[in-house]
């Protein structure tokens, strides 16, 4: 049993990364582009590069954005590891598994905030965000069964 828990986290790790891979494969082209069409504005000395305040609202946007997948990645590799040390039903791995997607939840939510902001159509923003949005509630669900179970075992274990 804990070898098929491996190998499905082994395998939520590795969609986890594809993920990530992938979307910023897909996000490349067109962010290179800005990115060097900003340079270049930057490096004439172009009128408005002082950077507005929706600038720099992207900016931390982007930052909250990273460190949130970062922390949810973290915390998701931190869970398998305490499986794997048999440590399955504690309450650090719900604290884990609610991190996890929290995180991921919250960032898919920033991207597409920042998505509308940009104007992309809604089918990209959906496409972009729908498989984030399904695993962090996935994972929240998860994480409250796991409290749900811990919380009847305490119950359990006081009753005599």
């Amino acid at each position: 049993m804990k070898k098929k828990l491996n190998i499905f986290c082994v395998l939520m790790l590795v969609l986890m990364a594809a993920e990530v891979i992938m979307g910023i494969i897909m996000n490349y082209s067109e962010s290179a582009q800005a990115f060097r069409q900003g340079w270049e504005d930057g490096s004439k000395g172009a009128a408005g590069s002082q950077g507005s305040s929706v600038d720099i609202l992207s900016v931390v946007l982007g930052l909250i954005a990273i460190y949130l997948i970062i922390r949810a990645f973290v915390s998701f590799i931190r869970f398998i590891l305490n499986v794997n040390r048999d440590k399955v039903f504690i309450w650090d791995n719900v604290r884990l598994l609610r991190w996890t997607g929290w995180g991921i939840l919250v960032s898919g939510l920033i991207v597409s905030f920042y998505d509308m902001m940009e104007g992309f159509p809604m089918e990209k923003i959906y496409d972009n965000v729908i498989d984030d949005l399904i695993f962090s509630v996935f994972s929240l669900i998860v994480a409250e069964v796991f409290a749900i179970g811990l919380k009847l075992k305490e119950e359990q274990d006081l009753t005599v």
